[in-house]
């Protein structure tokens, strides 16, 4: 298995805003954490209210959203490892 992640063009990047489609509504939110086949994303409390979700966070499939606003990062990403739990953290 391969353990390394790439900064994509087509796909989102840390710090990035991304639209995506949940429950009949569009919203937005930053992308906080990359893995291999999915980001997890910030929202605000509205949203992460209309979904009835716990927290402001969910995980969202890369061919489920569209990158909106590209972010300038600056610093690079820590990748942090536990296995399945694998990802790239801000």
């Amino acid at each position: 298995m391969d353990n390394t992640f790439v900064y994509s063009k087509e796909y989102a990047n840390l710090g990035d805003i991304i639209e995506f489609k949940r429950k009949k509504h569009v919203l937005q939110g930053v992308v906080t954490t990359l893995r291999e086949n999915t980001v997890i994303v910030r929202m605000d409390k509205e949203s992460a209210m209309k979904l009835d979700l716990p927290d402001d966070q969910t995980v969202v499939a890369h061919k489920n959203y569209a990158v909106i606003e590209r972010a300038e990062n600056g610093t690079n990403p820590v990748f942090v490892y536990d296995g399945w739990n694998s990802a790239l953290k801000a």
